[in-house]
């Protein structure tokens, strides 16, 4: 007789977790699909097992055919059940290759063709005087559970850095148990205890990977970032996927005026709207007030989109007050260039934190399209390179001489920040300096070549050279720094030079908050630091706030040049004349020809700096070229 004792407790756990699987919210992708596909071939297999073994044990009462049906089934769903954990072991390792699942499936459809034959062959089983008699091919059971075991656990070890260790913790410990239930079947076949050995590998899978409060963002029925990540993960490989992003503008000025925990409850109407209104798509909160749905291509988008803005000309009423929020919306749909979900994620951040902006100029939507992509794609290149040469300390600085007007002789240099890409090659600096700014990165790089200015003034005989100092840049970013006047002054101990033979180059941007400008350049101006105003005529060009400064040259940004020289009217000239009669000196930048040298020597113009008399060279080059010994005659 068969020993059905383990049988009955298992069943009332496996409707249990029927009972949350079905109540609870869950992600429509292919892991939660094969799992609700396992919980169904449980039911089936315990059924038919107590079926079978009751017939079996009471086959007097059985047509030899009910038997062979019976049975048959049983073994069929049997052999299904060891593919179907396989299986599930393939998706939580993203094994998402076809050809390969086809190959893993040839030992299961050969089984199972044994299994259907066996009522001719008599390979698994066979029905002999009415009585089920094992067959000699019986124990196929066994090894085809240890064959698709031991193919889990060496892709899990052959895998193991492409998932966490959560992961790979869970996957194991389902493995593992399978493989002892295997060896109790094998060594103690009247005992039915498989079914309680599979129940406790569903288990651990709901446990690890099935529970929905794992995807459930905490704030409302929508799923979280990880949720996010694992349907992108499936649906990247399909050629319809749509996702439609938004952001709530101006996300962290939002919860200091409205409090913390009415944004809160707003966040979690704002879910369970997403949730009952768009029951198509798949609803998710990926935090700092962000959101996403993702669907088909086929799906009315401009509807859905027109929907949320009126959705969001309302209030949003909580527990303490109502809430008015304005949103930007972003939209990726399916590119070839978005093949990753690393990819997808990265543009879709970008393209929220373009809407996201409480500047009124911040965009109201973007599509990505193949175009906008390649941009941002560019940019993520570039900000990954611009972390790399901060950590290496690979920024450099090329020098640009700066000559006297009247006797044409060099007599300082600017540093200029250089980057190169992994190629070696420079990138130009229109290119990386918008990224490192809005990236928060631009406060180091500056640092990085304030350093390297003072350690070539420490290294080299700049008088010999033949200059009196360098000009050094300083972005708005670092004006903003409270401790900016420290760490310059502790570049200058470090390298044992005065602070005069740096000039402090800082453009009219810098200086839009008055008070805190004019503090900052005073502390900077106690510890020796001349100030030159650089790009002047590129911002708001106020004459009177300027003269306030302690500046001692104002360089005329080049487009202000090159518009002198297309007009030829007197607008410059007398900028030049007031800036001299303040006593200040002016530098012209951007000089490429010897008429527009002439021309500015003629107005008035101390400093002139172009490629007419030479480009930004790197130190090594800028030495050789303008030591005593290799200087050309100017």
């Amino acid at each position: 007789m068969w020993n059905y004792s383990f049988m009955f407790p298992s069943v009332m756990v496996l409707f249990t977790i029927l009972f949350f699987y079905f109540t609870r919210p869950r992600l429509s992708i292919r892991m939660n699909r094969t799992y609700l596909g396992m919980l169904v071939l449980e039911i089936l297999i315990i059924l038919f097992d107590i079926l079978s073994c009751w017939a079996d044990d009471n086959h007097e009462r059985f047509a030899p055919w009910a038997l062979y049906a019976l049975n048959t089934a049983f073994f069929v769903l049997y052999f299904g059940r060891a593919y179907g954990f396989f299986q599930y072991t393939l998706d939580i390792l993203r094994l998402n290759d076809q050809r390969l699942r086809r190959w893993f499936m040839v030992p299961f459809v050969l089984c199972e063709c044994v299994v259907l034959t066996s009522f001719v062959t008599g390979a698994i089983f066979s029905i002999e005087e009415g009585k089920y008699v094992s067959g000699p091919w019986y124990d196929l059971l066994f090894y085809s559970y240890l064959f698709y075991i031991l193919a889990a656990l060496m892709l899990l070890f052959l895998k193991r850095r492409q998932i966490n260790t959560q992961e790979l913790i869970g996957c194991l410990s389902f493995n593992v148990a399978l493989l002892m239930g295997t060896v109790v079947r094998k060594l103690i076949p009247r005992l039915l205890v498989m079914n309680t050995f599979s129940l406790v590998g569903l288990l651990i899978i709901y446990l690890a990977f099935q529970n929905p409060d794992l995807y459930l963002s905490e704030r409302g029925q929508a799923f979280n970032m990880r949720g996010f990540l694992m349907a992108l993960e499936e649906a990247v490989h399909r050629p319809d996927y749509h996702i439609l992003g938004f952001v709530m503008r101006n996300y962290t000025n939002e919860r200091n005026i409205y409090g913390g925990r009415q944004i809160d409850h707003a966040i979690a109407q704002i879910n369970l709207y997403l949730r009952q209104t768009y029951s198509n798509c798949m609803p998710f909160y990926l935090r700092g007030g962000r959101f996403a749905l993702l669907g088909q291509e086929h799906f009315d988008w401009e509807s859905i989109r027109s929907r949320l803005d009126e959705r969001f000309d309302q209030q949003w009423t909580t527990g303490s007050g109502t809430v008015y929020l304005q949103i930007g919306f972003a939209e990726i749909k399916a590119q070839p260039r978005l093949n990753s979900t690393d990819r997808v994620v990265n543009n879709l951040s970008i393209a929220l934190e373009l809407v996201g902006g409480a500047d009124s100029t911040a965009p109201h939507d973007v599509k990505l399209d193949a175009m906008s992509i390649q941009q941002l794609d560019e940019e993520v290149d570039i900000l990954r390179t611009l972390e790399d040469s901060i950590d290496r300390k690979s920024v450099e600085i090329f020098l640009q001489p700066v000559v006297d007007s009247m006797t044409r002789k060099t007599i300082a240099a600017e540093a200029l920040c250089r980057i190169r890409d992994r190629h070696g090659r420079i990138l130009p600096p229109d290119l990386f300096i918008p990224v490192a700014e809005k990236n928060g990165l631009i406060d180091e790089i500056g640092n990085i070549v304030f350093g390297k200015a003072c350690a070539f003034i420490h290294d080299h005989d700049i008088g010999a050279i033949g200059l009196k100092w360098i000009n050094v840049n300083l972005s708005p970013i670092q004006c903003l720094q409270r401790d900016l006047t420290d760490r310059l002054t502790g570049a200058l101990k470090q390298y044992d030079i005065p602070a005069e033979m740096i000039h402090l180059e800082i453009t009219e941007q810098s200086i839009i908050d008055y008070d805190m400008m004019k503090e900052q350049i005073d502390d900077l101006r106690s510890a020796g630091f001349p100030f030159v105003l650089d790009d002047y005529g590129s911002g708001y060009s106020n004459l009177t706030r300027v003269k306030h400064y302690p500046f001692i040259d104002i360089k005329l940004d080049m487009e202000v040049v090159w518009d002198y020289f297309k007009t030829r009217d007197s607008l410059l000239p007398h900028v030049v004349t007031a800036f001299k009669e303040l006593g200040f000196t002016v530098t012209a930048e951007g000089i490429e020809t010897q008429e527009m040298a002439d021309a500015l020597t003629a107005i008035g113009c101390d400093h002139l700096q172009g490629y007419l008399f030479d480009r930004p060279l790197p130190i090594d080059e800028f030495v050789k070229k303008y030591s005593p010994d290799d200087k050309v005659s100017q």
